[in-house]
C-alpha cells in the first residue's frame, strides 16, 4: 500500500512539474467575421476589459479592433477611448519591424508630434514585455495624445500575434483620466 501512494504522490509531482514547463495558455482568439460577401479573420486579445469601462460593439465591428470607452459614453462623444489591435505575425518578425511603420504614422497626422520611446513594461508568466511609445500633438483636436504598449502573444495553434493596446485621448487632461484603467489592461494581460 505504500507503494501506491509513493507511486501517485510521483505521478502527482511529475505532472505538476510538467505543468510548470508548458507554456501558458494562448490568449489569442479567432473569430470569422462576414465582410464584403466572404470570411475575413478578427483576431481578439484576451484583455480584462476595467470597471467603468465597455467594450463598443459597434465600433469594434467597424475598425476590426477590440474598442473600450468609458461607460455612459457615446463614441462619437468620447475624450478618451482604449482599443486593442491583434495582428497576424506570419513570420515571426520582432516588435522592432512594425515600429518604424507605426511612428511614421503618428508622425503623418501632425507635424511637431512628439514621440517618446518610455521603458518597457515587463508581463509576468515569462511573457515577453510590452514595448511603449508616447504620442503628444497638441495641434490635434481628436487623438492628440496616445499611450501604445505592443508585445507578442500567440494562440492554441502556435501562431504568432503582435498585439497594440493604445489608450486614445483628445487631451492631455483626458488622457490622464483614462490611464488608470489603462494600466488595469496592461497589468493584466
Amino acid at each position: 500500500m505504500r507503494r501506491i501512494s509513493l507511486a501517485r504522490a510521483c505521478a502527482v509531482m511529475a505532472l505538476a512539474a510538467m505543468s510548470a514547463m508548458t507554456p501558458a495558455n494562448a490568449t489569442i482568439e479567432k473569430i470569422m467575421n462576414q465582410c464584403d460577401g466572404k470570411l475575413c479573420p478578427f483576431f481578439r486579445a484576451s484583455i480584462v476589459i476595467p470597471d467603468g469601462w465597455v467594450e463598443d460593439k459597434g465600433a469594434t465591428r467597424h475598425f476590426n479592433s477590440q474598442f473600450l470607452l468609458p461607460k455612459g459614453v457615446d463614441f462619437e462623444k468620447s475624450s478618451a477611448s482604449i482599443y486593442v489591435t491583434v495582428v497576424y505575425n506570419r513570420k515571426k518578425q520582432p516588435i522592432s519591424d512594425f515600429m518604424p511603420a507605426e511612428i511614421a504614422e503618428w508622425r503623418s497626422r501632425a507635424k511637431g508630434a512628439k514621440i517618446t520611446d518610455l521603458d518597457d513594461l515587463p508581463r509576468g508568466d515569462g511573457k515577453p514585455a510590452f514595448v511603449r511609445h508616447q504620442f503628444e500633438a497638441a495641434s490635434l483636436r481628436e487623438q492628440g495624445y496616445e499611450l501604445q504598449a505592443v508585445t507578442t502573444d500567440g494562440d492554441t495553434d502556435g501562431n504568432e500575434f503582435i498585439v497594440t493596446i493604445t489608450l486614445s485621448a483628445n487631451s492631455a487632461k483626458a488622457l490622464q483620466s483614462a490611464s488608470a484603467a489603462y494600466q488595469a489592461i496592461l497589468s493584466k494581460y
